[in-house]
């Protein structure tokens, strides 16, 4: 199942009572936001953002760096580059797999 940003605009509107227009806007600006936070990460930090209780996302700066190349064994220059990651806490993956094992039993 792949829940779209759409699908999830619906289901949060319909909880909380907002218009689907106003809940759109709020993740659209929320994309836009966390992307900035990613844009201005500086090459000896991290940034992390948690979109929901025990769940974070983030990106971290893998610095220019000498390799070799695999094919040629010459040596070359790899670019800096912004590294993706997300991370679950214990509590939050524990919580998923209850309401997965209550939905299996009912």
């Amino acid at each position: 199942m792949i829940v779209t940003k759409d699908r999830m605009a619906r289901d949060l509107a319909d909880r909380t009572g907002y218009y689907l227009k106003d809940v759109k806007t709020l993740l659209s600006a929320m994309d836009e936001v966390v992307k900035e936070y990613f844009a201005e990460v500086a090459d000896d930090e991290m940034v992390s953002v948690q979109i929901v209780d025990g769940c974070k996302i983030g990106c971290s700066i893998v610095p220019e760096r000498q390799r070799k190349n695999p094919k040629t064994g010459e040596d070359i220059i790899c670019a800096a580059t912004c590294k993706p990651f997300s991370k679950f806490s214990k509590i939050f993956r524990s919580e998923i797999q209850k309401q997965y094992d209550d939905k299996k039993e009912a």
